[in-house]
């Protein structure tokens, strides 16, 4: 600073802006905010789905941790053991055992049928794990003592008219309505259906749920499990309960909601993020132009000042830097706007979440990932407007002052 170059730079950046059409400047800093909406917009959408796809994983489907039978066997043996050895592992808040099997599941209605997995459960072990029982929609959840009964998801039930199914379902099943269900070692049984839930996951709301008492009363399956679902304080805290659990002597395979749901998961968030990728290069193409273009017009129209400028020894740094400093307050102004634009919309959204095939979104707002569209940002819009000023700078004198 001992030249007084920057100064003379932040001067005449002032001096500029203060003079400089105030439409003009309102219109570039409002389409630096949208840019900075739009770069971001799309990963605080997918912050959302994964957010509500994890809850419904742990909710639903594997707990916090899951332990599966070892390799190449088919079931957890002793599983009434080793559930209640799990609920004395610290930090262990619930377990349940599931035993599933294959079975075409028909409505005695209409002939309709679907071929699913059929879950047994303890009711009550169940609930401590899961979230079935506050998703009824229709009717009970199942009681420990139950037989004769079924819980099925809202998808598998239909409705009467097909067009209306999102997935091939039962054609229209309703509580009390009887349906059969055909086992793999050829047993028929029929049951009344007891309840039907919603939870919005289409694979979740395509299941259907009998008591552990009554797949026994079926199948020779007493104390045996397909796999041991166990919940924990937290789903942060999955990792650390996965490996207490087998500190204490657990020798079947055990993962953590994280693992088991991953792969769906990351290949669903790695197309979102090409798509994100895609956007946020067009967006910074779009930044890059406009600061251009603006900063080339704001030099065209101020050449002759230039000229004048460089004639009576104002350096050329300190005019190329004034430009600059224009860039950077266009560029703060804009992403401030658009800091506060995203916030708002994300307000908006949690009032109003979006309606997607597994329930209602919620934006995640990522500020790390805001922060890295901001460089990106400022490093594409001071380029931009660093070349037509160093260009113009280095005219001849004469040549600028004749414009």
């Amino acid at each position: 600073m001992g030249d007084g170059r920057y100064p003379v730079s932040l001067y005449l950046a002032v001096r500029a802006i203060r003079r400089g059409n105030r439409g003009t400047l309102a219109l570039t800093i409002l389409i630096i905010a949208l840019v900075v909406v739009l770069m971001n917009f799309l990963s605080m959408i997918i912050g959302g789905v994964v957010m509500i796809y994890n809850q419904q994983m742990i909710d639903y489907q594997y707990g916090h941790v899951t332990i599966e039978p070892k390799e190449k066997e088919l079931y957890i043996e002793n599983s009434d053991g080793l559930v209640r050895s799990l609920t004395r592992i610290p930090g262990v808040t619930g377990v349940s055992a599931h035993l599933s099997t294959g079975a075409t599941i028909t409505n005695s209605k209409n002939g309709k049928f679907q071929t699913k997995s059929l879950t047994a459960f303890d009711p009550g072990d169940e609930t401590t794990v899961t979230r079935y029982h506050l998703r009824i929609m229709e009717g009970d959840f199942l009681s420990k003592g139950d037989t004769g009964q079924i819980l099925i998801g809202s998808l598998l039930a239909g409705n009467e008219d097909e067009a209306e199914d999102k997935v091939p379902s039962l054609g229209g099943v309703r509580v009390g309505d009887m349906v059969s269900v055909a086992y793999g070692n050829g047993e028929v049984k029929s049951y009344r259906v007891k309840g039907i839930f919603e939870t919005e996951g289409v694979l979740i709301d395509s299941s259907a749920f009998i008591t552990r008492r009554e797949m026994d009363s079926v199948m020779p399956t007493e104390d045996r499990a397909t796999e041991i679902l166990v919940r924990g304080t937290s789903a942060a805290d999955a990792g650390r309960l996965k490996y207490a659990i087998m500190n204490y002597g657990v020798e079947e395979k055990v993962r953590t909601w994280n693992e088991k749901g991953k792969g769906i998961l990351g290949d669903a968030i790695a197309s979102f993020s090409l798509l994100n990728t895609i956007m946020t290069f067009v967006c910074l193409v779009v930044a890059s132009v406009v600061v251009f273009i603006v900063t080339f017009i704001n030099i065209i129209n101020r050449r002759k000042q230039i000229g004048i400028l460089k004639a009576i020894g104002i350096r050329r740094q300190a005019i190329v830097g004034s430009y600059l400093l224009q860039v950077l307050f266009l560029c703060s102004c804009g992403v401030i706007a658009g800091i506060l634009i995203l916030n708002g919309i994300a307000m908006v959204l949690t009032v109003f979440p979006l309606r997607f095939p597994m329930g209602y979104i919620t934006p995640v707002i990522d500020y790390s990932g805001i922060l890295l569209s901001i460089v990106l940002l400022f490093a594409v819009s001071l380029v931009s407007g660093y070349i037509p000023a160093w260009r113009v700078a280095n005219e001849e004198i004469l040549n600028a002052m004749r414009g």
